[in-house]
C-alpha cells in the first residue's frame, strides 16, 4: 500500500494535534527502546497509509514524500501491536535496515487513526523493552487524541493506564539494569524510575536532586556530564558518556549515561535520559578483547603468514609474519586482492578457482597442504607451502590461508640430496647414485619381453696413490676433477658418469641395451677408446704437465641375470685383469662373466654323464585335498654333481632347455615316475604323480609315442600321470603343443599349467589348450600374509579356474593362515612345507601307503 504525500487526502484526527510535541514523544520512545528512530503515520481503517505525520532517524527529523506500509495485527492479547514486514519511506527499505514494530493509535471512538513505529538495530533488539517503550509512546499519543476529540476525557483512567505501563517499564528496566530519569528545568524537579534508585543503591522514593545525583560520579565524569547537560540545554544536543558510579554501599560500577532534550513551544523544558549498568557487558567485552589480543599475539609470533580472504579474494586480515614471508606490511594488503601475493601463472586462475569452489563445493586444496609458488614484494618468486581452511564468520564464508616459506627447507633437502648422492670433489653422482640408478635400470628390464643387456664400465686410475704421495693430495684432487670433466663432456645422452670409491669412475647406460644390436657394441667400443685417449691426454696443474693412465674394464650382462653385487664383482675382476696388461689396459668382458661362464660350461657338458652315472634323483612332494588326504605328488628332480656339488634345478633346467638334454632329462623323470606308480599299484595304492614337461620336449615328434610306450612298459594308467607344462618356450609353438595335448588327452593323460601367472603369455593360450589344472605359483602364495586381507591375484586365478572348470593346486604353502585363505577361496589342492617337505623315494612310499591305510580305516568307520 503506497501513499504519495503530495496527493490531496482527507486529514484524520492524528494529523491535527495542537500542542503535542511529537519530537519529544518519538525521542523518548527511541531512548527507552534503544532504537535508531521512530515514525508516526496516519492510516485508514484498512491500514492504508495516509500521511507521514513525523519521522525521526538517528536524532534527525526528516520530511516524508512517499510511504509504502504493510502491517499485520498480532493475535490477542497483543492485538494493539502491529508487525511491519514492509516499510518504505522515500525509497528507503527500512525493513532491511532495522527490526520494526508498530502500535495502533485509536481515537475516542476506538477507530484506528494511525500507528507509531520504532526502528531498532537487530543486534540491540530487546522485545520486552521495545514493546514497553512503544506502549508508553502510544499511550501519550492516544491521550492527546482523546483530549482533542472529547470535551471531557477520562483522565484518571488514562493516567491509570500510563501508570501500568510505567510499572512495566520499571520491570523491564530492572531486568536490563537500565534506569530512566527526567529533570524539569523550570522547577529543577528530578524524576527517577525504580531502577535508577537500584543502580545508586538507594531506597525507592528517596529525595534526589541533580547535585546529589552527580555527586556519586568521580570528578572527571561529573564535570563531563555537567558540560554535556548544559550543551543539551543550550544547543539541544544529546549526549552519551561512559564512566564509573560510586554507589551508596561503596560498590563501584561502570555505567553509560545518556541525556536528551524535550521541547515545548520551541524551547527546552525537560532533560531526560537513561543510566545503564554496563559492568558485566564491559567485563565481557574486555575478556573478548583480551582473548582477541591473545590470539593476535599468537598469530603475530608465528613464523608462518596467516591471511584471511573473502569469496571475492579480498584480504580481510593478515598477521605480522606476512612481512617476513612476502615483504608486505599487513596494512599494505588488507583490502587488496590476494592475487598480489601470487605470480602471474597462479593469479590468472585464482578467481575461477574460488568461483568454482563456491558454486560446486569441490576443491583440491581446501584442508590439504600443497606446495605452490609465492610472489615477494620485490617481485621474486619463491616456494611456499599453503594450507587453506574454510570458516564461517558473521554468516559469511571466508578462507584462512597459512603460508610457510619453504625456501630454506627446499635448499636443505637439495643439500642433503647433493651430499648423499653426489661427490663433493668432482660434483659427479657418487656410488650411491650408481647403485640407485642401476637398480632402476634392472627394474625397468624386468618388465620387458625381449632380452636386454646392462652396460657398465669401470675406469680405475693407474698408480694414483703415487701422485698423491709425490705431488700432494691437492694435485691428485685436481687430476680427478679434470678427468671427471673430460669424461663427462665425452659421454652422450643415455650414459652417466659416476665418481666411484677412491680414484675410479663408473659409466652406466641408464637405459637397457638390446643384446642383438651390433651397432651399440661398436659405439660402446669406440667410446671406451675415446675415454682412454682423454685420460691419457696431458694435464697441466700448477704449471706442471702430468700424464696419467687408467685401466678400463667394461661388461655387458643379461639384465635378467644381473644384480648390483654381480656387476660390481665382475667389474672388479675385469679391472684386475686389465691392470695385468700394464698402464692403460683395457678389457671388455663378455656376458658369461668368467666364473659364471665356466660354471655354465661345466653344467651344460655334464648332463649325459649325469644320466649315465645316476647323479640325478627324484624327491616327491605330496599334494593334499581339503581333508588333508594325499591325492597326488609332484616329482622334483635333484642333481648332486661330483665336483660342483648340489646344483639347483633353477640353475640347470634353463641350461638343459637350451639343448636336447632337457629331452633326455624329461624322459628319465617320466620313467622314474612310472616306476614309482607301479610300486604303489602293487601295494594296492592308487595315486598320481605330476611331472614337469618342457615345451621343447612336448613338441618333439616322438614325444607321444615314447610316453605311451613308457606307461605301457610299467603298466600304469595314463590318468595317473599329470603332465605339467612350463611356459619357458611354450608360446613359440602354441599350435603344435595344442595338437600334442589334444592327442594325449584322448589317451587319458591330464595336463597342468605349472607356475601359472608368472609368464607373460599365460592368459593368451588358456582357451587354446585342453588343460585340467592350474598351479598357483609360490610367488603369489607368499603374498598371503596376516597383514593383507585379500590377495587379488590368487583370487583371480582361483576364479578363473572355476570359470574354466579346472582344478587348482597352490604350491609353496608354509603356514596355516595361507592354507585357510586358499580353502576359503575355493582352491582344490595344496602343496608346501606346511603339509610336507619334498620326500626321498623311501619316505614318500611310506607316507603314501600310510595315508592310504588311514583313509581306508576312516571309510570303514
Amino acid at each position: 500500500m503506497v501513499s504519495d504525500i503530495q496527493e490531496e487526502k482527507s486529514q484524520n484526527a492524528l494529523e491535527s494535534l495542537p500542542g503535542v510535541d511529537l519530537r519529544d514523544i518519538t525521542e523518548q520512545l527511541v531512548s527507552l527502546s534503544r532504537g535508531a528512530g521512530a515514525a508516526v503515520i496516519s492510516i485508514a481503517d484498512d491500514f492504508t497509509p495516509l500521511h507521514g505525520v513525523y519521522c525521526l532517524e538517528e536524532h534527525q527529523a526528516t520530511a516524508t514524500q512517499s510511504i509504502d506500509l504493510q502491517v499485520v495485527r498480532r493475535a490477542p492479547p497483543q492485538s494493539d501491536f502491529l508487525d511491519v514486514p514492509v516499510l518504505h519511506i522515500d525509497g528507503t527499505d527500512y525493513e532491511k535496515k532495522y527490526a520494526l514494530l508498530a502500535h495502533q493509535l485509536s481515537d475516542a471512538d476506538g477507530e484506528c487513526v494511525g500507528c507509531v513505529i520504532v526502528f531498532v538495530h537487530r543486534h540491540l533488539h530487546d522485545a520486552g523493552l521495545v514493546e514497553a517503550a512503544l506502549s508508553l509512546a502510544a499511550g501519550r499519543l492516544s491521550f492527546a487524541l482523546i483530549q482533542q476529540l472529547q470535551s471531557s476525557c477520562p483522565v484518571l483512567q488514562t493516567n491509570t493506564t500510563l501508570h501500568r505501563k510505567l510499572d512495566l517499564l520499571n520491570e523491564i528496566g530492572s531486568i536490563s539494569r537500565t534506569g530512566g530519569w527526567e529533570v524539569e528545568l523550570r522547577s529543577g524537579k528530578v524524576v527517577w524510575t525504580d531502577e535508577m534508585y537500584a543502580l545508586y543503591g538507594m531506597p525507592v522514593g528517596s529525595p534526589v536532586t541533580m547535585e546529589s545525583a552527580l555527586a556519586s560520579f568521580p570528578a572527571d565524569s561529573r564535570v563531563a556530564i555537567e558540560d554535556a547537560f548544559n550543551r543539551v540545554i543550550k544547543e539541544g544536543k544529546a549526549y552519551c558518556h561512559e564512566g564509573f558510579l560510586n554507589r551508596i554501599d561503596g560498590q563501584v560500577i561502570r555505567v553509560k549515561a545518556t541525556g536528551k532534550a524535550r521541547y515545548r513551544g520551541g524551547r527546552v523544558t525537560h532533560i531526560y535520559g537513561a543510566l545503564e549498568d554496563i559492568t558485566d557487558a564491559y567485563r565481557l567485552l574486555e575478556t573478548e578483547h583480551n582473548y582477541t589480543a591473545y590470539l593476535a599475539a599468537i598469530l603475530d609470533n608465528l613464523n608462518d603468514a596467516v591471511v584471511t580472504i573473502d569469496v571475492s579474494g579480498t584480504v580481510i586480515t593478515a598477521n605480522k609474519s606476512l612481512y617476513t614471508v612476502f615483504g608486505y606490511l599487513p596494512e599494505e594488503v588488507i583490502g587488496q586482492d590476494v592475487k598480489m601475493l601470487m605470480p602471474q601463472s597462479y593469479s590468472q586462475f585464482h578467481s575461477d578457482y574460488i568461483r568454482h569452489y563456491v558454486e560446486t563445493g569441490k576443491a583440491k586444496i581446501i584442508g590439504v597442504g600443497r606446495e605452490v609458488i609465492g610472489k615477494h614484494k620485490s617481485g621474486k618468486e619463491f616456494p611456499i607451502e599453503l594450507s587453506i581452511s574454510e570458516v564461517i564468520q558473521d554468516g559469511q564464508r571466508q578462507f584462512v590461508g597459512i603460508v610457510k616459506d619453504i625456501t630454506e627447507r627446499k635448499k636443505a633437502i637439495q643439500d642433503i640430496y647433493q651430499t648423499a648422492y653426489f661427490d663433493s670433489l668432482t660434483l659427479l653422482p657418487n656410488m650411491r647414485s650408481f647403485e640407485k640408478d642401476l637398480e632402476r635400470v634392472l627394474d625397468q628390464t624386468a618388465s620387458q619381453y625381449r632380452s636386454l643387456d646392462i652396460y657398465c664400465c669401470l675406469i680405475d686410475m693407474d698408480n694414483f696413490a703415487q701422485y698423491n704421495l709425490s705431488f700432494g693430495k691437492h694435485v691428485g684432487d685436481a687430476i680427478l676433477r679434470i678427468v671427471g670433466q673430460r669424461l663427462k663432456k665425452l659421454l652422450p645422452d643415455g650414459l652417466m658418469l659416476y665418481r666411484g670409491i677412491g680414484d675410479n669412475f663408473l659409466i652406466l647406460s641408464t637405459t637397457p641395451i638390446d643384446n642383438n644390436a651390433k651397432q651399440s657394441s661398436m659405439i660402446l667400443d669406440s667410446l671406451e677408446w675415446e675415454c682412454h685417449k682423454q685420460i691419457s691426454a696431458p694435464l697441466t696443474i700448477s704449471k706442471l704437465v702430468h700424464n696419467v693412465t687408467a685401466a678400463i674394464a667394461s661388461c655387458r650382462l643379461d639384465a635378467r641375470k644381473a644384480s648390483y653385487e654381480k656387476i660390481n664383482g665382475v667389474l672388479t675382476f675385469g679391472k684386475k685383469r686389465a691392470k695385468k696388461q700394464g698402464p692403460g689396459g683395457m678389457l671388455a668382458l663378455d656376458k658369461a662373466a668368467f666364473n659364471d661362464y665356466a660354471r655354465y660350461q661345466e653344467i651344460s657338458h655334464s648332463f649325459a654323464r649325469a644320466l649315465d652315472d645316476g647323479e640325478f634323483y627324484l624327491m616327491l612332494q605330496p599334494q593334499y585335498d581339503g581333508n588333508q588326504h594325499i591325492v597326488s605328488s609332484e616329482a622334483l628332480i635333484r642333481w648332486e654333481h661330483p665336483t660342483l656339488g648340489f646344483i639347483s634345478p633353477a640353475e640347470f633346467i634353463p641350461v638343459a632347455e637350451e639343448s636336447d638334454a632337457i629331452i633326455d632329462i624329461g624322459n628319465w623323470v617320466i620313467e622314474e615316475a612310472c616306476r614309482l606308480l607301479q610300486t604303489c599299484q602293487k601295494q594296492g595304492v592308487r595315486t598320481r604323480i605330476a611331472v614337469n614337461i618342457s615345451g621343447r620336449h612336448i613338441v618333439r615328434a616322438d614325444f607321444a609315442k615314447q610316453l605311451l610306450e613308457t606307461v605301457i612298459k610299467w603298466q600304469v594308467n595314463p590318468d595317473m600321470l599329470m603332465l605339467e607344462i612350463t611356459e619357458t618356450t611354450l608360446i613359440s609353438s602354441v599350435e603344435l603343443v595344442r595338437e600334442r595335448m589334444e592327442s594325449l588327452g584322448h589317451e587319458g593323460f591330464s595336463f597342468s599349467i605349472d607356475d601359472f601367472g608368472t609368464g607373460y603369455s599365460s592368459l593368451s593360450y588358456l582357451k587354446e589348450l585342453p588343460i585340467s589344472e592350474l598351479k598357483i605359483d609360490r610367488y603369489f602364495v607368499d603374498e598371503i600374509t596376516f597383514q593383507d586381507e585379500r590377495v587379488p591375484i590368487v583370487d583371480s586365478i582361483v576364479d578363473l579356474a572355476h570359470a574354466l572348470n579346472v582344478s587348482t593346486v597352490a604350491e609353496g604353502i608354509e603356514n596355516e593362515f595361507q592354507c585357510d585363505y586358499l580353502k576359503q577361496r575355493g582352491c582344490s589342492y595344496f602343496q608346501g612345507f606346511y603339509f610336507s617337505k619334498p620326500l626321498a623315494e623311501k619316505d614318500w612310499l611310506n607316507a603314501v601307503l600310510s595315508a592310504e591305510k588311514v583313509q581306508v580305516a576312516q571309510t570303514e568307520k
